[in-house]
């Protein structure tokens, strides 16, 4: 059963059971744990059986699964380059085997048994910041499920995940333990090291570790903007120094909290398209 983007206010509505938690599945990031197995074209049902498992784990007494609907409107409006990097393969196997599991993962939000989500032009990770927002005070504690590493930033005392590819949970101690970092700070480091993987590109010369080094010491990002252009004579400062303009992109990018901005750019593509129905559609969504 797909929500539609009129029904979202219901699922903000809808109140918990005491003593119970939302489980939120990134549900496009889940399937790819399929797709390197023997049923990469036939894993709807174990798809079902493990996000069944995970809300009997967590004690979940709701679950909601959010899909990509395409690439991020918001994001491709402004970079046009967002996930450029990711090619296609050219192989005639592969090329088969890709559409056979894409065939599966098309189908899957028909076939859950539990509430989905998915918004054209809306990926997941922004559907799941908003319900977090939305929906994280009616819960004892609110589970994701996700290997996505901008996802850390909503981590809180009763905001936690649960990544099924290292079978580790993240959480606000564990973060202050391993890391010695907190979410929003985690949050800086990714703006300024960028992503990969998104091909959201960051400070040439900042990895990681410097990255979280930088945001432990500057803490916001307005602050490190304020303090620019930092002294020093590596190249690494130099870049940094004249790379405001893109970390202050990339924070519109990464911030996950730029959710309602999103929503905006949405909406005013639907009304510019003269698509009056999605214009309501997503306005009723924005003000829920």
């Amino acid at each position: 059963m797909t929500t539609e983007w009129n029904d979202l206010a219901a699922i903000e509505q809808q109140v918990a059971t005491k003593g119970n938690n939302l489980l939120l599945i990134d549900s496009n990031n889940l399937s790819y744990r399929f797709i390197r197995r023997a049923n990469y074209n036939s894993y709807s049902t174990e798809f079902i059986r493990t996000v069944q498992s995970l809300a009997k784990s967590y004690d979940a007494s709701r679950t909601i699964n959010c899909f990509d609907f395409g690439k991020s409107y918001y994001r491709m409006d402004m970079l046009d380059s967002y996930k450029g990097n990711r090619e296609d393969p050219i192989d005639p196997v592969e090329i088969a085997k890709k559409e056979e599991f894409f065939a599966v993962l098309n189908k899957l939000p028909d076939e859950m048994p539990n509430e989905v989500v998915k918004f054209r032009g809306v990926e997941a990770d922004d559907t799941i910041a908003y319900l977090v927002e939305k929906l994280k005070d009616n819960y004892d504690h609110v589970w994701i499920v996700t290997s996505d590493k901008d996802m850390i930033q909503l981590v809180d005392d009763n905001v936690s995940i649960f990544n099924l590819f290292s079978r580790k949970e993240i959480t606000i101690d564990s973060l202050a333990e391993e890391l010695e970092i907190t979410p929003d700070e985690f949050m800086l480091s990714r703006i300024i090291e960028g992503d990969k993987g998104d091909n959201i590109i960051g400070i040439e010369g900042i990895g990681p570790k410097r990255a979280q080094g930088l945001a432990k010491e500057y803490k916001t990002l307005d602050n490190l903007i304020a303090a620019l252009p930092l002294k020093g004579r590596a190249k690494y400062i130099q870049n940094l120094n004249a790379g405001k303009d893109r970390i202050i992109r990339n924070e519109k990018l990464i911030n996950l909290n730029k959710n309602e901005d999103a929503v905006k750019t949405l909406m005013n593509i639907y009304g510019t398209l003269g698509d009056t129905d999605g214009f309501k559609k997503m306005k009723a969504l924005l003000e829920g």
